[in-house]
């Protein structure tokens, strides 16, 4: 379910329907105190108009993935290329081509992000849109800074029942998965989505792009080749006169033609087909870490599980330690009570029978008992005394072990039932999201076939009017 809108004038402006953010410029900028440059771009949606640069673009996108880790942010371009503005100062200057393929990347990436039915109503986003906002300012306010480092110490579903309850999952106890925690028991769907997305995030990136790519370099030396052939024949017509001059010219005029209509198809496929294809790649890898983040909080459920049932263990062992601490102490003391009852006895014995003092005790059978129980006095006194050496008061001790344990199992069962709440609310959104991104993907491979189609037509066109132009003046010739 979309979270609710802030209805702020950003917001009011993207719920419109022809509401479309452009980037109308990109304008090359020196930081006075550290005298380096960077690109600034102008974003204008309507008459709202503000200036970003490149890292602003980096530092949005990575406070939406906070925000959001089960959706799937759309990337913006590699960092690595935008770099180049800073260190290639004259060719920024000058290579418009790279400009622009920016430009679009980065409008691209914004257009993504507020067509999402999530994202789109964020008022992060929002504020990055906003004239005359600081955006050091969002980043270092609620909601980023209130968020805490890891996003599987927070609520990540939109469960009410439990968003009031995600502080739970920051304390101390709860567990936090290693990337690589092997779960005993995968959910089969998001098993199967894991192994397709990873196929097809590795056959994008080793395979379609980088052909691709491949194409594209090859296109744009053909052009190159072209554009020199073109002035070899237009050279080579002025050394000749008459029909033939005019058929030579021609032809040069044609490879002219094709130069143009290749350096307009490399254009296109880079704009209409190995972009979108590039930014696809990307999206592979982002599903890939949305759905390692899904990954990794199934196996917090099953961690916390594993340190529930042990605190449970700890503490059975800890109860029967103290039920035979108890049974121990009341046959001790059951023990001193009957030797003490003997030795009353024996002694009243002795005092009323004036003969019995006189009798060799050593002989007598109810003398053992007294002769035991001194060992066993000593034996109890040196093991409290070693106990009292080791813990003062090994009772207190274990009694407080045992609330402790208890204290521990109630986060640990409440943290369980947020956890696994979150997971299954978690797991449903995610679903959701892969649906509506597979719907995404088909429509934009969709007009990229088609766009992929065109441009050729268009080319196959172009060069066929061009070269039936130079036939027609080429049979002219008169021989």
């Amino acid at each position: 379910m979309p979270q609710k809108s802030c209805n702020c004038a950003i917001d009011r402006l993207l719920r419109q329907d022809v509401a479309y953010i452009f980037i109308t410029g990109a304008q090359k900028q020196s930081d006075t105190p550290t005298s380096k440059n960077y690109i600034t771009y102008t974003i204008r949606i309507n008459d709202i108009e503000t200036k970003r640069r490149y890292s602003e673009f980096e530092s949005l996108r990575k406070a939406l993935c906070h925000l959001h880790p089960t959706l799937i942010v759309p990337p913006i371009p590699e960092k690595h290329t935008l770099m180049d503005y800073a260190a290639l100062q004259t060719r920024v200057k000058n290579d418009l081509a790279m400009i622009e393929k920016r430009k679009r990347m980065l409008q691209t990436f914004l257009n993504r992000v507020a067509g999402h039915p999530e994202l789109g109503r964020d008022h992060v986003f929002h504020r990055f849109l906003e004239s005359g906002v600081v955006w050091s300012d969002v980043l270092h306010s609620p909601p980023l800074s209130v968020l805490p480092k890891n996003p599987l110490q927070m609520v990540v579903s939109k469960d009410p029942s439990i968003q009031s309850r995600s502080a739970v999952l920051s304390g101390n106890l709860i567990p936090i998965p290693p990337p690589a925690y092997p779960l005993k028991s995968p959910d089969p769907r998001f098993e199967e989505s894991e192994k397709f997305t990873f196929r097809i995030a590795n056959y994008m990136s080793n395979n379609l792009d980088k052909s691709q790519r491949k194409v594209i370099r090859r296109l744009g030396e053909l052009a190159n080749d072209y554009a020199e052939l073109g002035a070899v024949y237009n050279g080579f017509s002025l050394n000749e006169s008459g029909s033939l001059a005019n058929g030579i010219e021609k032809i040069g005029q044609a490879v002219d033609a094709s130069y143009t209509e290749t350096a307009n198809m490399v254009t296109s496929l880079e704009g209409e087909f190995s972009e979108p294809i590039q930014e696809h790649s990307q999206f592979a890898h982002i599903i890939k870490e949305v759905l390692r983040f899904r990954h990794r909080k199934h196996a917090q459920v099953e961690m916390i599980e594993d340190m529930l049932q042990s605190k449970m263990e700890t503490l059975d062992m800890l109860q029967d330690m103290e039920s035979e601490a108890r049974r121990l102490e009341h046959a001790l003391s059951g023990n001193d009570a009957s030797t003490n009852e003997v030795d009353d006895s024996q002694q009243s014995v002795d005092n009323d029978d004036p003969f019995a003092r006189n009798v060799d005790h050593r002989s007598h059978p109810r003398r053992a008992a007294k002769t035991w129980s001194r060992p066993m006095r000593m034996v109890n006194a040196v093991g409290h005394s070693l106990q009292g050496m080791i813990d003062v008061d090994p009772e207190a001790t274990r009694r407080n072990q045992i609330g402790k344990t208890k204290d521990a199992m109630e986060v640990l069962q409440e943290a369980l039932d947020i956890a696994r709440k979150d997971l299954a609310g978690a797991s449903s959104e995610l679903q959701e999201e892969l649906d509506r991104f597979q719907k995404e993907k088909i429509r934009d491979l969709r007009d990229m076939l088609i766009a992929y189609a065109k441009i050729h037509i268009r080319y196959c066109q172009k060069n066929l009017e061009s070269w039936q132009e130079a036939r027609a003046e080429v049979e002219k010739i008169q021989i």
